[in-house]
C-alpha cells in the first residue's frame, strides 16, 4: 500500500513537468492497482499493458501518417521569398535614399522576418521537414536584420 502512494505522489508530482516521465510512474501504479482489483498471476498483467500499449503506439502513427501535410514546409518557402523579396525592395529604397519610404519599408521588412523565423520553427516539427537550405535561411535572416539596422530611424543610420 505504501509503494501505491509513493507512486501516485511522484506521478501527480512529475506528471505537471513532464508528461513523458510521469508515464514511468503510472504503468507500475496502474499494474499494481489492477492487481489489488483483481489479483492474478503478473506476468499476465504485465503482457496486457505490453499489449495495449503496442496497439495505441501503432493507432497513433497510423494517425499521424494520415494527417500529415506540408502547409509548414510551404509556408516556410513562401515566408523566405517574402523576406528575400522584402529585403530586396528595402535595398532599393536605400538606394534611392528616399528616407520618406523607409518607415514602410522597415515595416514590410521586420513583418517579413519575423515571418520567416515563425514559418521555420513550425516547419522543425513536421514530419516532413522543409527542402530550405539553413544556410540560406541564416543568409536571409542576417540580410534582413543588416537592412533593418540600416532602416532604423536616427543617428545610426
Amino acid at each position: 500500500m505504501l509503494v501505491l502512494v509513493i507512486l501516485e505522489f511522484l506521478l501527480e508530482y512529475v506528471v505537471a513537468r513532464n508528461y513523458g516521465l510521469g508515464v514511468v510512474f503510472l504503468t507500475p501504479l496502474a499494474l499494481l492497482l489492477t492487481d489489488l482489483a483483481a489479483p492474478g498471476p503478473a506476468g499476465e498483467l504485465v503482457q496486457d499493458r505490453a499489449l495495449g500499449s503496442l496497439l495505441g503506439v501503432t493507432v497513433a502513427l497510423l494517425c499521424a501518417l494520415l494527417v500529415v501535410h506540408d502547409q509548414a514546409a510551404l509556408r516556410a518557402e513562401r515566408a523566405l521569398t517574402a523576406c528575400s523579396e522584402a529585403s530586396e525592395a528595402a535595398e532599393r529604397v536605400l538606394t534611392a535614399g528616399d528616407g520618406a519610404l523607409f518607415p514602410h519599408a522597415r515595416t514590410r521588412l521586420a513583418a517579413a522576418v519575423v515571418e520567416l523565423r515563425e514559418a521555420d520553427d513550425a516547419a522543425a516539427g513536421e514530419l516532413w521537414p522543409a527542402e530550405i537550405d539553413p544556410t540560406e535561411l541564416a543568409d536571409a535572416e542576417q540580410r534582413a536584420y543588416g537592412l533593418l539596422e540600416r532602416l532604423a530611424p536616427g543617428p545610426t543610420r
